[in-house]
């Protein structure tokens, strides 16, 4: 990092804890489940010897092992992403100086300074928690969440909502009160869920 371009440290932002803990958790649950259902199909297919009709109403046939194969190969390879992700996540902080902020990250770092800033969209997606099914759902209220899209002269992009970092929207108020009456262009796009 080159405190010059960014001047004296403000601040500095991380992802939260809990966020980083669920997701391993998540992901560490989704390949437990992937390996279990493995399990229970090489399991089904040894009893069977290799025997088994390639359709049936009920039990192990070929083509419920072709689905659980799927399935088992989709959770476990969806649960190490989940996992990489958070590791990867884990690494990430913004520090905001008075003249800009950086972006660190295990494969480098960008530097945004105020002066480089040529939007911000901050987008308010509102939707239901996806706690209960059909029309039941329509008994909750929506939920409204936020996340910003900070763009540079040269196109270079930074996306930050409450998933990748904690108190994000502290972060976004620092960002709007530098590029307040500079002319820079700050766009709300609502969506709906």
């Amino acid at each position: 990092m080159t405190p010059r371009e960014i001047g004296n440290f403000q601040r500095t932002f991380k992802p939260g804890a809990d966020n980083l803990i669920a997701g391993v958790i998540l992901g560490v649950l989704m390949m437990g489940g992937g390996c279990t259902i493995a399990y229970l199909m090489t399991k089904g297919v040894i009893e069977s010897r290799g025997q088994l009709p390639f359709w049936a109403e009920k039990g192990w046939c070929w083509g419920a092992v072709a689905l659980a194969a799927l399935l088992a190969l989709g959770l476990i390879i969806g649960g190490g992403i989940l996992v990489q992700w958070m590791r990867s996540l884990s690494a990430l902080q913004v520090h905001v100086g008075n003249d800009g902020f950086a972006v660190s990250r295990r494969d480098g770092q960008q530097i945004f300074t105020w002066l480089q800033i040529v939007s911000v969209k901050e987008t308010h997606l509102y939707e239901r928690p996806p706690l209960l099914k059909g029309p039941a759902k329509l008994l909750l209220p929506k939920m409204k969440s936020k996340s910003y899209l900070v763009r540079r002269d040269d196109h270079e992009e930074f996306a930050f909502d409450g998933n990748t970092l904690r108190r994000h929207e502290q972060f976004a108020e620092m960002i709007k009160a530098q590029l307040d009456g500079r002319g820079v262009l700050w766009e709300v796009v609502e969506e709906h869920a």
